[in-house]
C-alpha cells in the first residue's frame, strides 16, 4: 500500500471510486482552482491598482484630521487596502471559475493507489 500525500485532500471513503483499480482512495487535483485563484489574484490586484486612486483619495480625506501627515498615511493605507480588496475578489472569483472548470473539463480526481487521474463523470 502506498504512502498517502497528507498535502492533497482525501475525499470521504466511498464516495469516488477509480474506475481503474476500484479503490476508494481518491484525492483531487484542483488545478483549474489553484490555476484560476492565482490568476484572478494578479486581475484583481490590477483592478484594484485602478482603483487605488479612489482609495487613497478617501483615505486621505479620513486622514485630514491628523493634519498632513494622517493625510499621506491615510493615502498610502486607502490605496493599500484598494489593491488587496482587489486581489482577494479576484482570488476568489477566479477559484470559483476554476472549480467549474475542474469538474466540468479536466480530470480532477486521482487514485493514490494507482496514479489513475480521471473525472467523476467517467465510470
Amino acid at each position: 500500500m502506498n504512502e498517502y500525500n497528507n498535502t492533497s485532500m482525501q475525499i470521504q471513503s466511498g464516495t469516488v471510486e477509480c474506475p481503474r483499480c476500484h479503490c476508494f482512495h481518491v484525492s483531487t487535483r484542483d488545478v483549474g482552482r489553484k490555476a484560476g485563484g492565482s490568476i484572478g489574484a494578479v486581475a484583481g490586484g490590477a483592478a484594484g491598482v485602478t482603483g487605488m486612486a479612489t482609495g487613497a483619495e478617501a483615505g486621505a480625506t479620513v486622514g485630514m484630521i491628523g493634519g498632513p501627515a494622517g493625510i499621506a498615511i491615510g493615502g498610502l493605507f486607502g490605496a493599500l487596502i484598494g489593491g488587496l480588496i482587489g486581489a482577494a475578489a479576484g482570488s476568489v472569483a477566479g477559484s470559483n471559475i476554476g472549480s467549474v472548470v475542474d469538474d466540468t473539463f479536466l480530470a480532477n480526481f486521482q487514485c493514490l493507489e494507482c496514479g489513475h487521474a480521471f473525472s467523476k463523470t467517467r465510470r
